[in-house]
């Protein structure tokens, strides 16, 4: 082969791609000694310039060279942002400033860069994509017994989950005669049975002690604990009611939540009592009460404080297959429904015209995202900080299991959510009769 037929055969060589790489290997490549002899100081009284960057669009992590004018050298004095999530800044030689996108900024990105009391913002915008895959964690799709010990072996049947604050997953069993409360390990790849023959609900995680509360109907007050420092040896507690006043009839309640605010457990009976419990005297007091209904979800979420969204399954009247919200320090002239037709339906977009079908769980991450299992539609959806909902998987209305990414993912029945301290979502695939995790960046 002549050289005019190797270069023929060659490659074609994306220079703006090999330009890029080249700088960052620059970047990468410096030596201490180098950098400390090449530094160039921000100069206040000169405005900080950006050019152009690229790649224009990217994933989590994603490797973004800026290029300009007055960055300086020393990377502990540039913030740089895309929207309102921090970029990890890696390098800079002065006019290039090599940084890592954050996770979940938005779909579409203002990138703005800070330096001092000096600041400016990229007029192109980046594209984020975001990544959904799921795994089977536990569960072999049968439910006719219940194994624990190795997950890879286990049988189960999920109802619900919660993450303590040590990302242990807790799970509760809700098949047919076998009503269990787990712990699942995944470094261990252990289940752990900690409570057996407890018709168990939605559990919560004290973000503080890592207590882990559940209540149950035995009683109109019974709800069970958990206490880490007590190896989680399950308690059964009784609520202390007032000696007057409106209480349920029965014991009805499904959910349970902790207020990092306030400190106090809140839950609501099918009645539609929404009471705050103490959860050091257990002495309770009704707060609200709404029309009757189930509901399996209650949620706290840390960019607004105070503020308790729930989860309305379809026998709730007019509040029925909706997402509602209500202030828990001004209770009497807050709570309103968010979403929209409470017929029942599957309808992404603005939240009040969002449609849901019997929305079970609900847990907010600590970025303001909601997670909503969507039972009835079979898919995983979210609220954003922006008021939208969104589906992250799942395909409305089709039931199944397969686990892949957001073309492919299955669920069926999805009735738990839980969510660990880097943002991974545990799904409760109830009829699929298996715990599901999701990486989401």
């Amino acid at each position: 082969m002549n050289r005019l037929q190797l270069f023929i055969c060659m490659p074609k060589i994306d220079i703006t791609k090999l330009l890029y790489l080249y700088g960052l290997l620059m970047i990468i490549s410096c030596k201490d000694d180098d950098i400390k002899s090449k530094q160039i100081a921000y100069n206040p009284n000169s405005p900080i310039e950006v050019t152009s960057f690229y790649p224009d669009s990217g994933i989590f992590l994603e490797k973004v060279m800026l290029t300009g004018k007055n960055f300086g050298t020393d990377p502990k004095q540039i913030r740089v942002w895309f929207n309102q999530r921090k970029a990890a800044v890696v390098g800079s030689t002065g006019e290039r400033l090599y940084v890592l996108a954050p996770r979940l900024p938005g779909d579409t990105c203002t990138i703005s860069i800070a330096i001092g009391s000096d600041s400016t913002i990229c007029e192109k915008k980046f594209i984020y994509h975001t990544s959904v895959t799921v795994t089977t964690i536990a569960g072999n799709g049968s439910r006719s017994e219940y194994r624990d010990g190795d997950l890879t072996q286990s049988i189960v049947a999920p109802g619900f989950l919660c993450v303590d604050k040590e990302d242990n997953v807790f799970m509760i069993n809700r098949a047919e005669g076998v009503y269990h409360v787990a712990r699942i390990d995944e470094e261990a790849n252990e289940l752990i049975t900690i409570a057996r023959d407890v018709i168990a609900n939605v559990p919560a995680a004290d973000p503080i002690t890592g207590t882990i509360s559940f209540p149950t109907e035995t009683t109109v007050g019974s709800f069970y604990t958990l206490d880490p420092q007590e190896f989680w040896a399950p308690r059964i507690r009784e609520m202390k009611w007032p000696a007057t006043g409106d209480r349920p009839d029965n014991g009805w309640k499904h959910s349970m939540v902790f207020n990092p605010n306030d400190g106090y457990i809140y839950t609501r009976y099918y009645y539609g009592h929404i009471i705050k419990i103490n959860p050091k005297t257990y002495e309770v007091e009704t707060i609200y009460k709404t029309e009757q209904g189930d509901s399996y979800g209650l949620t706290f979420n840390p960019l607004k404080p105070n503020i308790l969204f729930i989860s309305f399954y379809g026998n709730a009247g007019v509040n029925a297959n909706s997402i509602c919200s209500i202030d828990v320090t001004n209770p009497q002239n807050t709570f309103k429904k968010l979403t929209g037709s409470s017929a029942g339906g599957h309808r992404d977009g603005r939240l009040e015209i969002a449609q849901f079908k019997n929305p079970e769980q609900i847990f907010c991450d600590a970025d303001g995202n909601i997670y909503v299992a969507d039972r009835s539609n079979h898919c995983i959806r979210r609220i954003t900080p922006e008021g939208m909902v969104e589906t992250v998987l799942g395909m409305p209305g089709t039931a199944g299991w397969k686990d892949g990414g957001k073309d492919e993912a299955l669920f069926n029945n999805p009735t738990g959510i839980g969510i660990n301290s880097e943002g991974s979502v545990y799904v409760a695939d109830f009829d699929n009769n298996r715990v599901r995790k999701l990486s989401v960046n």
